[in-house]
């Protein structure tokens, strides 16, 4: 009886590992570069990254404002994951452009 106790213990943590190797991440999606769409249907900018909170979930994206001439000038802002829809591969927000350019500014 103790043998098989200590033989199930051993085994444990393999048993995770083994969950975790076979999670399916198929429906997962790399949203670097994204286009986001402004409430007028027209291109505010892409997605720069992701922000998680300290439970790993998202919370916002850093968005890079397409306010420059051949992407010079351009400036990345915070918008929070509650302003976005996610829609047919890409993020959309009922902020006009303006509101977009009023939300705090990333700096990395």
């Amino acid at each position: 009886m103790m043998k098989s106790l200590i033989l199930a213990a051993l085994t444990l943590p393999l048993a995770g590992a083994t969950i975790a190797q076979t999670t399916d991440i198929s429906g997962y999606a790399d949203v670097d570069n994204l286009d986001v769409i402004g409430a007028d249907g027209e291109r505010i900018g892409e997605v720069e990254t992701m922000l998680v909170d300290d439970a790993g979930m998202p919370a916002a994206l850093v968005v890079e404002v397409d306010d420059g001439f051949l992407d010079l000038g351009d400036s990345d802002v915070v918008v929070m994951m509650d302003a976005l829809t996610w829609d047919n591969g890409r993020y959309t927000t009922m902020m006009t452009a303006d509101e977009v350019e009023g939300l705090p500014v990333w700096d990395d």
